[in-house]
């Protein structure tokens, strides 16, 4: 009966140690989130000379600083600072601008496939794309949906949930995993294994 104990303090164990893997596997993932420097969004068009880009990006990374150290106020300080000085930011995206436009988050490119348009070509999709990320950011759907429909004729696909973009000839991404308590992953077996554990108890 000990030996039939042991064995099962051992499963709830490894269970146990799988949890606390998850958890500090999050905690390194909001640390790297959290510490991560703010960049100028790519498509800011204020005309900024070195020196003042330099004021800039030294205001937010003061700003950062505090943050990490948790002095709000002064995080609060700077950041009025940075307002008055027609300097937005987003904390969200880690990212800063100097003009009146909207803050559109770049997308990332997903999977291989053949480019369409030769040299430069991923230059132009990227461009187009942010221009569409800016018409809605603006509500100006009309807009949004006809450089989707360019894109497409491009043989671009975009996925808005994602963030990201991929040529439609691209290798298909992996079916998605989701891990088990026991630390075995897999969507089938995930589903499989409640059902076991459903069967079990009664």
């Amino acid at each position: 009966a000990v030996r039939r104990g042991c064995g099962g303090g051992g499963g709830g164990s490894r269970g146990s140690w799988d949890r606390q893997r998850q958890r500090r596997e999050r905690d390194a993932r909001r640390i790297e989130r959290l510490t991560t420097p703010y960049s100028r969004a790519p498509d800011c068009t204020a005309q900024l000379d070195a020196s003042k880009l330099a004021a800039i990006e030294e205001l937010v990374a003061q700003r950062l600083a505090a943050k990490l150290r948790r002095d709000f106020a002064e995080s609060d300080a700077l950041l009025q600072r940075l307002l008055d000085s027609g300097v937005r930011v987003t904390d969200d995206h880690r990212l800063w601008r100097s003009d009146d436009r909207p803050f559109v988050v770049p997308y990332r490119q997903e999977g291989g496939g053949i480019p369409r348009l030769g040299t430069g070509g991923t230059t132009r999709i990227e461009a187009l794309v942010l221009e569409r990320g800016a018409a809605k950011a603006s509500k100006d759907y009309r807009r949004a949906d006809a450089l989707e429909a360019e894109l497409s004729r491009m043989g671009v696909g975009l996925d808005d949930r994602r963030r990201t973009w991929r040529y439609y000839d691209a290798a298909p991404l992996p079916p998605p995993r989701y891990a088990r308590h026991g630390g075995q992953e897999g969507a089938g077996g995930a589903g499989g294994g409640g059902g076991g554990g459903r069967g079990g108890g009664r």
